[in-house]
């Protein structure tokens, strides 16, 4: 899962503002029409509450890496996390489902600032609200464990319980770009422990960090990572999936992923195989330029790491990326041409353990100030490595950004304006 902040965020929001500048996109192997229900979906246009105000004549903006970033299961549907524009900032935001999930709308519903007589200097806008937290983690019975600044429990009636804040500083002025600031940008429950993951950069050094809790987020405590050869990578630990006690976590950036000039790059992975206490580093060299990873699962008897990368002389990523490994510390690039193009923003499994991904491509601009529009893909293996079926999604401005699988094995996709389900 990508957070904005630090080097990683900032990447991002480039990729847009170049993306704008000059007109360029991939080549929408997506298509135009939907084709989700070759695969069991039926798409809810319009199903997903736009997280941004919008006005006469102002349809409103959302950055990419803002919006909807997150679905974990919540009670009959799911709950989304992500961020709100007020008109003057990204606030936190949750989407509320009901048992239908053919609807996620954001909870509170935000409100009228009342800042009229205000001076605009001095205005804040709607500050936003539900479960508070950059990742959230389904826990017991039904509860949800919100990663932010700190750690909140919110239980399956919604009532909020703080617990512990992250020993970190985070940078609440970001035109001081030299500050020390910190990112949280994965959390997972293994057992009935919490590890929680992202970068922290002091004096202009970035590294990543990984904390543990034994008593739900009350406490937690520091869990060194091992160096990856012989030095920490500037990159946050991105990505941590688990599956029993073997658990995974990879660096959210290769060494090359702001550099398009060809060379390779090497990209940063860690194991445990005793549930996050001890832990082993590698490295995956070759990577292509722009190589950035965006969601990690285990499905089909094989772990795989998904994300995107540059085509050759492009400055911006639009082609999937698939690594996959047997056993956590052996990894092989598997991705094809015949995938097509798309980067995998994120991924989840059907009722067959199948992985299902959901990934995206910019399309050539009419104008260079155009908005950019993006056509979108869902991928299902078929029990390998290397076995992909492709449909598309259609094509728009806002495209599906999280991916979940639901209590009762059916699986719901939603990026800032529509939803599909099925699977």
């Amino acid at each position: 899962m990508r957070v904005p902040g630090g080097k990683f965020g900032v990447a991002v929001g480039l990729v847009g503002l170049l993306l704008a500048g000059c007109g360029s996109g991939g080549k929408g192997q997506g298509g135009s029409k939907d084709e989700s229900g070759r695969f069991g979906f039926t798409k809810y246009a319009g199903g997903v509450d736009y997280p941004s105000v919008t006005g006469p004549g102002d349809k409103g903006y959302v950055a990419p890496g803002e919006g909807l970033r997150q679905l974990v299961p919540y009670g009959a549907c799911a709950l989304g996390e992500g961020t709100y524009a007020n008109g003057y900032a990204y606030v936190n935001v949750n989407w509320a489902s009901g048992k239908s999930c053919t609807k996620l709308t954001i909870t509170p519903e935000p409100e009228d600032s009342g800042e009229a007589d205000v001076p605009y200097s001095m205005r804040h806008g709607w500050l936003g609200g539900g479960l508070p937290g950059d990742v959230v983690v389904p826990w017991t019975d039904g509860s949800l464990l919100g990663v932010g600044r700190s750690v909140t429990l919110m239980t399956e009636n919604g009532k909020q319980h703080p617990r512990a804040e992250l020993p970190l500083t985070f940078n609440d002025h970001p035109e001081q770009e030299t500050a020390d600031d910190a990112t949280v940008n994965t959390a997972v429950r293994v057992g009935s422990r919490l590890l929680i993951g992202g970068s922290e950069t002091r004096q202009q050094v970035e590294t990543p960090y990984l904390f543990a809790s034994d008593d739900g987020g009350t406490t937690l405590r520091r869990v060194p990572l091992p160096p990856v050869g012989g030095v920490q990578p500037s990159t946050p630990l991105s990505e941590l999936a688990a599956h029993g006690n073997d658990v995974v976590g990879f660096g959210g950036a290769a060494s090359n992923a702001y550099d398009f000039h060809g060379n390779a790059g090497t990209l940063p992975f860690w194991h445990s195989a005793d549930g996050g206490t001890h832990w082993t580093s590698g490295q995956l060299g070759g990577m292509p330029p722009g190589t950035q990873v965006h969601a990690l699962l285990y499905a089909s008897g094989h772990w795989f790491a998904f994300g995107g990368y540059a085509a050759k002389g492009a400055f911006y990523d639009s082609l999937p990326l698939v690594l996959a490994s047997s056993d956590g510390t052996h990894w092989t690039r598997v991705d094809a041409p015949a995938m097509g193009d798309g980067v995998i923003e994120a991924a989840t499994v059907d009722a067959k353990d199948r992985p299902l991904l959901v990934g995206s491509a910019p399309q050539h601009k009419a104008s260079p100030n155009s908005r950019t529009v993006y056509c979108s893909s869902l991928w299902r293996g078929n029990g390998t490595t290397t076995g992909w079926a492709r449909v598309s999604l259609g094509c728009g401005e806002n495209p599906p950004t999280a991916a979940v699988t639901l209590p009762d094995a059916r699986v719901l996709l939603a990026g800032n304006r529509d939803l599909w389900l099925g699977g």
